[in-house]
């Protein structure tokens, strides 16, 4: 009978303990899901729609795809992330928007992680949907982990016209993203998601303020983790034709190494 109780009250422990480390793994997937620099294999989905934009009465939405590829050249770690839009309508039209992509060589250190890289667009968006530019420029981040409950850090793209169509406009855009995300237990992460500053160096001013609130969560669907999200965001930047609210929604395949 003691046997039978010690035996009991150790699968329970047992059970207690893989719950535990479940719940752990979840939390660290869900602030990895936030961090641009990152090792994690992701790919989103995603559907982003402005309901309101500054001085003008019309709303647009995109479909957004958007993948994240860890891999390793020679000694170096990379993470390579595309980001392929798709506005189903806007003020400008329908169809393709240009691909936004990076590529950051990353730094591991005992406060987190930073890196450097390039960043760049493809002119592959439909007419009015596009620069009619190639563009590329810097890139650097960094993330703090010190705490297991919350990331802090700070990414920077930039985009400099270097090609394309000789009577389109130049492009000049500092993009800055700031990162924050608290976990609250269980696969629960609360982030500043898509936010981000944009500064127009080819005007000389600011080209919008976006800062939004992320909500997502962790779950296991198919023998894979998965991570729904739910986004509002503000653009303070109140230009006319600027998106105003945001309202974005998706969900991630995370695919850790």
């Amino acid at each position: 009978m003691k046997r039978t109780r010690a035996t009991l009250l150790s699968l329970a422990a047992s059970a207690c303990f893989c719950a535990d480390a479940a719940a752990q793994d979840d939390d660290n997937l869900a602030a990895q899901a936030t961090d641009p620099t990152a090792a994690l294999m992701s790919f989103q989905i995603n559907d982003w729609y402005t309901a309101d934009h500054h001085d003008l009465d019309d709303t647009s939405n995109q479909i957004v795809f958007r993948a994240a590829i860890p891999f390793a050249f020679g000694s170096t770690q990379h993470i390579f992330r595309i980001t392929q839009p798709y506005a189903t309508s806007s003020p400008a039209g329908d169809g393709l928007v240009d691909s936004t992509v990076f590529d950051l060589v990353v730094f591991d250190q005992p406060w987190g992680r930073w890196g450097v890289g390039v960043s760049g667009t493809l002119p592959s968006g439909a007419q009015g949907l596009t620069t009619d530019k190639w563009t590329a420029g810097p890139a650097l981040g960094f993330v703090d982990s010190s705490n297991k409950q919350y990331r802090w850090g700070l990414f920077a793209q930039t985009f400099f016209s270097f090609a394309g169509d000789d009577d389109a406009p130049d492009v000049g855009i500092a993009n800055i993203q700031p990162i924050f995300s608290y976990q609250l237990g269980g696969g629960r992460s609360l982030s500043l998601g898509n936010s981000a500053l944009i500064y127009d160096t080819e005007r000389s001013r600011w080209a919008s303020l976006l800062a939004s609130i992320n909500y997502g969560q962790v779950v296991g669907f198919a023998g894979h983790k998965w991570r729904p999200n739910f986004e509002v965001g503000y653009d303070f930047k109140d230009d006319s034709g600027n998106q105003k609210w945001v309202i974005r929604a998706g969900v991630s395949l995370l695919l850790p190494r």
